[in-house]
């Protein structure tokens, strides 16, 4: 009688595990994902900038979420690529930046400065996390806020001044030179 009852429990156990099985697998097979978007254009603005220099940057970033002394800290591995581009606001120039001597026109310029700044996530990669649990979100998520600061640093120490300077001589003194007859002297603003 026992072992009719084990041989029972047995089965059941092996058909109730085979069912599940089967569900995961035929789950896995035939899911499909499907988004539906409800997109609204919010704002449409002016925009006067020059894009000059585009900085490509890797960061290999060991990120560590600090917990109470009786458990593991919280780390994650992420290689980041990010975008920074720099250039000239061109609304910033105003009528008394231009000066026309007759045959030099000398137009001066707003100082370079960073236009915009990104996480490329589909180049970055989350390479190891350890220890996440229910915090792996946050401290990924907190990992790529890290990694957008730091991206806007390391532009700044590329000297793209100089090199948003010289591609702006180079692009606008043609354009200007054609336009107005006359030498064209492109200065900056400290």
């Amino acid at each position: 009688m026992k072992r009719i009852i084990v041989l029972l429990i047995l089965f059941i156990i092996v058909v109730c595990g085979s069912g599940i099985v089967g569900i995961v697998l035929y789950r896995s097979i035939t899911q499909k994902f499907r988004s539906e978007h409800l997109l609204s254009v919010e704002k449409i603005e002016k925009m006067g900038k020059l894009e000059l220099v585009k900085v490509n940057i890797k960061d290999v970033l060991e990120q560590t979420g600090e917990r109470p002394f009786y458990l593991p800290n919280a780390k994650a591995v992420l290689i980041i690529a990010g975008e920074v581009i720099a250039g000239i606001d061109l609304e910033k120039v105003q009528k008394e930046d231009i000066s026309d001597s007759g045959t030099e026109l000398t137009i001066t310029l707003p100082k370079p400065e960073v236009l915009m700044s990104k996480v490329n996530h589909e180049k970055s990669k989350i390479y190891n996390i350890e220890w996440g649990g229910f915090s792996t979100a946050s401290l990924v998520d907190e990992a790529y806020k890290a990694a957008e600061r730091r991206i806007i640093e390391e532009a700044l120490n590329t000297g793209y001044e100089e090199t948003c300077k010289n591609n702006a001589r180079t692009l606008l003194t043609p354009i200007f030179r054609e336009i107005s007859g006359k030498e064209i002297n492109i200065l900056f603003k400290n």
